[in-house]
């Protein structure tokens, strides 16, 4: 069962501890750790890296170079189930043809230490996206891309930082639209994309899968409306939560360079 459906069941649970002061007991089910595996057979190897955030955390990530005449870099941020390893592989297609990517990861995440909150998050997202800054080749773009939880990480990333466009996958309007009313309330970690994405300057493309069931496709219509019409949604028929990367790839790629 995806990691999102999972949490929704006992959300309404939760919200009893919640009213106690156990936040913790909300967060542990909206942030779902997957655990790690073995390192993939990657189709081009990565170079592991490593970030240090602004409150001291280590943590792992991936980084695809760009090759030959290729200058620019997406910064992946992935879901709230995800890890460096399951979602740097469903990821790696973004690096092919010789493109940059680089791959992130959470505090809580990836046998990364700490414990993941929305500003956490941010600090993470801030933390990957220097690192980025610091190795793009001269001449460069910087994109972000952010899937599902990691939409949110991606717009307000694009919101704090110079960056030349940003894209997402089923990403909501906020983390309270996915959980029962009575709980909504209450998380205290908000994820408020509809703030967030009328922060963001630069061209912003929604895709979202007609038949997602996690998050559902109106959600981007939403953020549309929230942005002011300046971004552009991109429906992708019959898709799911997870739709395939090996197509969507170069959609994501052209949708940034045309940024």
């Amino acid at each position: 069962m995806e990691a999102w459906q999972r949490g929704r069941v006992i959300l309404a649970v939760a919200a009893i501890l919640t009213l106690t002061g156990c936040a913790q007991v909300i967060r542990d089910r909206v942030f779902r750790p997957s655990e790690m595996a073995a390192s993939p057979a990657w189709s081009r190897q990565p170079e592991t890296i490593s970030v240090t955030t602004s409150d001291g955390l280590v943590l792992a990530g991936l980084y695809w170079a760009p090759q030959g005449t290729r200058r620019d870099v997406v910064v992946y941020f992935h879901g709230n189930g995800g890890n460096l390893y399951r979602d740097g592989a469903y990821a790696e297609p973004l690096a092919g043809e010789g493109r940059g990517l680089l791959m992130t990861s959470y505090r809580g995440y990836s046998g990364n230490a700490g414990r993941p909150t929305e500003a956490g998050l941010a600090a993470d997202a801030d933390a990957f996206l220097a690192e980025a800054r610091r190795r793009i080749p001269a001449g460069g773009k910087l994109y972000v891309f952010g899937h599902s939880l990691g939409g949110a990480v991606a717009l307000g990333g694009a919101s704090r930082w110079p960056i030349s466009g940003v894209a997402t996958l089923g990403a909501f309007g906020s983390v309270s639209d996915l959980a029962p009313r009575l709980v909504r309330g209450m998380i205290p970690d908000r994820f408020d994309n509809r703030q967030a994405i009328g922060r963001i300057a630069v061209p912003i493309t929604l895709f979202h899968g007609t038949a997602d069931a996690i998050v559902p496709f109106t959600a981007a219509a939403e953020l549309n409306a929230a942005s002011g019409g300046r971004a552009t949604v991109v429906p992708l028929e019959g898709g799911g939560h997870h739709p395939s990367m090996e197509r969507l790839a170069p959609l994501i790629w052209q949708a940034l360079e045309r940024s």
